[in-house]
């Protein structure tokens, strides 16, 4: 191939329709022609040329060079008959700009961009008309199309590329050091001056489990010689609290004296009576306190069980109650469904369901009457 040859220079294409901007006084003329319905075709001539871009218009007397350049905005055109309904003929996104003299930008010439190499799909920027037709539209270009931004990061490919030079530099050279670095232990080495308090505390913690060890070895110890954790003036507490909870329950309660419920010592009776039965050995008879306990205790376990079976139970009733209503309604709603249906496939399906909701039915009913019955 010869290498002198190049690819011909497509002319742009003109769009089938464009916007005519005139000086004032042939605009007012050629508008006055328009409206009035005049024939135009031997009064307006447009002469464009090889490029597309320019072109001379002749209209009457007037001689005016045009430049036909690309709006940032798209306006469409439509087409009347019978001025009720309107057709769209076109978008129209270019302005033909008309001026009495030439342009000087267009006879200058530029050599170093002869050279380059265009970009056929690519507009010339003289070309690219930066505002609208209408005023909030000026200087739309750079307002609303601004310029992306390009691409920081590197290709893979221009990485892997640059490895392989620095290996080939290292192959080459006469001698050559590297060095290995952790992240993980720069980062150890940052955070060295918080760790260092941690031993104190751990030392200060392990101290305070060996005390408490310490601690609960002694007490266990007098456990074992006394045998028990409590002492006395606590049982004396909790026998007085068990006499006053569940005197109504117990008959060995004696009745309170008067005084525990007055400040006056002042009586005929002794605040402290002895009788026969506070002598007699451990071996012997149990005391009053100890039977009084053990018969609250078990009174209130059986309580405690009592209520809450009970409530387990009611609750259990409320709800199986709630679901056989929402059942019921289901049940209601397919039967009324199916007495308007037509379509016998989708009248079998909804019996299905009718049949599985009456056995969900029954079988919650009878769920039922059992709970009633243990309540």
């Amino acid at each position: 191939m010869n290498k002198d040859k190049r690819e011909p220079d497509y002319p742009v294409e003109l769009e089938s329709q464009f916007i005519m901007r005139l000086p004032e006084e042939p605009a007012k003329v050629l508008r006055n022609v328009l409206q009035t319905g005049e024939n135009l075709k031997n009064r307006l001539t447009i002469q464009m040329e090889n490029d597309m871009r320019h072109g001379e218009i002749r209209f009457d007397n007037w001689l005016l060079h045009g430049k036909i350049v690309d709006l940032p905005t798209i306006v469409e055109s439509h087409k009347t008959i019978d001025r009720k309904s309107i057709y769209k003929t076109a978008d129209i996104c270019q302005i033909m700009i008309c001026k009495d003299e030439l342009d000087p930008s267009s006879t200058e010439e530029e050599s170093p961009t002869k050279n380059k190499k265009k970009d056929p799909f690519k507009v010339d920027k003289k070309f690219l008309w930066p505002h609208g037709i209408t005023p909030p539209t000026k200087n739309v270009r750079k307002r609303r199309f601004r310029k992306t931004l390009k691409k920081k990061n590197i290709e893979a490919p221009e990485i892997e590329k640059e490895v392989k030079r620095l290996l080939r530099a290292d192959n080459e050279a006469v001698s050559f050091t590297w060095e290995i670095i952790n992240e993980e232990e720069e980062r150890g080495d940052k955070h060295e001056p918080h760790v260092s308090h941690k031993p104190e505390k751990t030392k200060t913690k392990k101290e305070h489990v060996k005390h408490e060890m310490e601690a609960s070895k002694s007490s266990s110890k007098v456990e074992d010689i006394f045998g028990g954790a409590l002492s006395d003036s606590d049982l004396e507490d909790e026998n007085i609290n068990v006499d006053i909870e569940d005197s109504r329950l117990s008959a060995y309660d004696d009745p309170p004296s008067d005084s525990l419920h007055s400040s006056d010592f002042k009586g005929s009776r002794p605040a402290t009576q002895f009788s026969s039965e506070m002598f007699y050995s451990s071996e012997g008879l149990p005391s009053t306190s100890e039977t009084i306990y053990k018969g609250r205790e078990q009174y209130s376990i059986d309580d405690f069980l009592q209520g809450h079976v009970d409530s387990n139970l009611s609750v259990k009733l409320q709800q199986l109650s709630t679901e056989l209503e929402e059942l019921k309604q289901r049940r209601q709603r397919t039967q009324h469904e199916i007495s308007g249906m037509e379509n016998m496939t989708l009248r079998q399906r909804f019996l299905e369901i009718l049949q599985t909701l009456n056995k969900e039915i029954m079988n919650k009913e009878i769920e039922y009457q059992n709970l009633q019955s243990l309540k």
